[in-house]
């Protein structure tokens, strides 16, 4: 007999045992336990025979015996000759357990031992994303084209990635990254590569030096003989998506990482969880050299989101330069500084602080206070305006503010916020002094989930916004200011359209940054906000439609 036959025997005996062992017996006791369910790890219930799913339902209720168990692995096996079955049991009451059988791919023909588990599966094709044809060679083109019909080989496409990311018309330019997808047969795959275009500034500084990995499983950092030590679910329960998927993902422990595996148990987790989750797989050296601990971790998505005013980074040939970063620190605590002339008639500079909780005891209900502290500047075309309309309040030195506010989500898409702003404003005419700005405030606004439309994607943002100002809350100015906004984006392949309106009016007699302003990098680009209302204004009505092919 052809030695090579033995080899391939003996270690299918070793993978055997090992899944064996993986997964020990847990029940203990006197006598033989009953089996109160049976399930099927490793392979799909369609792939199975309807006669091998029959007498998988009527081991329900046997006692557990091998006698019983052990011919329907086999069964499984000569249906499936690339797999090795196992079963195992966990305990489900007294003497009762849970039976599972467990597939595993064997080890192939041609196969070394240390091979990794993705050379199991055939190129199906080779496809290269964000590039035209004539931006790489046709040797390089043609070499890739070959692997079509060859076992994936992880060296071999890093080759190809590296060579890719030095094309002459590549190189300093683009990021190269690689990833695997299903192909349309079993033990079939798809090899793409994505090229994405990097920042100018990145591509300035640091060219050539520069390379991203875009693959799920950095392959610098996963070795090929790596094996799953543990994989664990963090940040949900396992009621909410079940024993079986449970199983699965169990049935990856003593396995090689299996980059297809990995990311499909990942997608099965995403869809049991719905869209209330977001699903990070995240890679850690395991306690043993040459073991990799993989966690999936879970983060439910607020009802509530983020209401962090956004960063400003703009420029504007007649009002200047405009950065104001602002983001989270730590813990819900927010923090920006720098100079906005964009947005309002003022220019402002300082910082704003903040906390921010958007789950509360229930993901119904979010707090949120905001401090702020600037100093402002003003363009001569608005103090001479304000010369001439004494009726407008006056300019001011500098703007504190502290603003509470709580929100309450009626369900994912919408929710409503009430507040206080507390403003107190540095006047400068006709003498300095201070002046109180006190509002009461209220929202309500809907944003709907990214929607899929035929190929493309879509989503709907609205609002509406009322801040009143009143002697009851001790403020000088008296005001109520109403604003409705809304937003429709789409995007299908390279085209991007954006529909978007905004409408306000405002009565009584409010401090200039209450006032509506237009004519900035975000509303009527190409027009200065001060040749078209130096004061800006109590009444607004805008609408833009947007184009963009890239």
């Amino acid at each position: 007999m052809d030695t090579r036959v033995h080899i391939r025997a003996f270690m299918n005996r070793i993978l055997l045992l090992l899944i064996t062992l993986c997964f020990p017996l847990t029940v203990f006791g006197q006598g033989t336990p009953t089996i109160s369910n049976v399930e099927v790890v490793g392979i799909s219930d369609s792939m199975l025979s309807v006669d091998v799913r029959e007498s998988l339902q009527k081991l329900v209720g046997q006692p557990n015996s091998p006698a019983l168990t052990n011919p329907i692995a086999q069964r499984i096996e000569s249906e499936h000759p690339d797999l090795v079955v196992a079963t195992r049991t966990a305990d489900d009451g007294p003497n009762r357990v849970r039976l599972t059988f467990v597939a595993a791919s064997r080890i192939s023909d041609g196969a070394a031992p240390g091979t990794n588990v993705n050379s199991q599966y055939t190129i199906e094709s080779v496809d290269v994303k964000g590039l035209a044809r004539n931006q790489y060679s046709d040797t390089l083109y043609d070499e890739m084209q070959m692997m079509v019909g060859e076992l994936l080989d992880n060296m071999k496409v890093e080759d190809f990635r590296t060579r890719l990311r030095q094309e002459p018309l590549l190189k300093g330019k683009y990021s190269i990254s690689d990833k695997i997808e299903r192909g349309s047969q079993p033990q079939h795959v798809k090899l793409i590569f994505e090229a994405k275009k990097l920042p100018w500034a990145l591509r300035v500084t640091l060219g050539g030096n520069i390379d991203f990995s875009g693959s799920k499983i950095s392959l610098n950092d996963l070795k090929s003989t790596d094996v799953v030590n543990s994989a664990e679910v963090k940040g949900v329960r396992r009621s909410a998506y079940g024993d079986a998927l449970n199983s699965d993902i169990q049935a990856m422990v003593g396995k090689r990482v299996d980059r297809l595996e990995v990311d499909h148990l990942k997608e099965m987790l995403e869809a049991r969880l719905k869209s209330g989750y977001t699903v990070e797989e995240k890679f850690n050296r395991g306690a043993t050299p040459n073991t990799v601990d993989i966690v999936y971790e879970v983060r439910e998505i607020p009802w509530i989101p983020e209401r962090t005013r956004p960063t400003v980074a703009s420029y504007h040939p007649k009002q200047g330069i405009s950065l104001f970063a602002n983001g989270e620190l730590f813990y819900g605590f927010t923090f920006g500084a720098g100079t906005d002339g964009d947005t309002l008639t003022e220019r402002y500079k300082g910082y704003m602080g903040g906390y921010e909780k958007q789950v509360v005891g229930t993901r119904r209900f979010g707090v949120k206070i905001d401090f702020d502290g600037f100093g402002i500047l003003w363009k001569r075309q608005t103090l001479d305006a304000l010369e001439a309309s004494p009726d407008i309040p006056g300019a001011y030195r500098s703007r504190q503010a502290i603003e509470p506010s709580v929100a309450f989500a009626f369900n994912r898409t919408l929710f409503a916020t009430a507040g206080l702003s507390f403003t107190q404003l540095q006047m400068t005419l006709p003498t300095e002094h201070w002046e109180s700005a006190h509002e009461a405030t209220a929202s309500l606004r809907y944003h709907s989930p990214t929607l899929k439309f035929g190929r493309g994607t879509y989503k709907f943002t609205a609002g509406y916004e009322i801040r009143t100002a009143t002697r009851n809350l001790d403020s000088d100015f008296v005001y109520t200011r109403h604003l409705w906004d809304g937003k429709y984006e789409n995007k299908t392949g390279n085209v991007r359209s954006k529909v978007s309106f905004m409408a306000g009016t405002m009565s009584g007699n409010a401090p200039l940054f209450e006032r509506f302003s237009l004519g900035n990098t975000a509303t009527l680009r190409g027009w200065n906000k001060y040749d078209l209302a130096a004061l800006g204004g109590n009444r607004v009505g805008y609408g833009s439609l947007e184009y963009r092919f890239t």
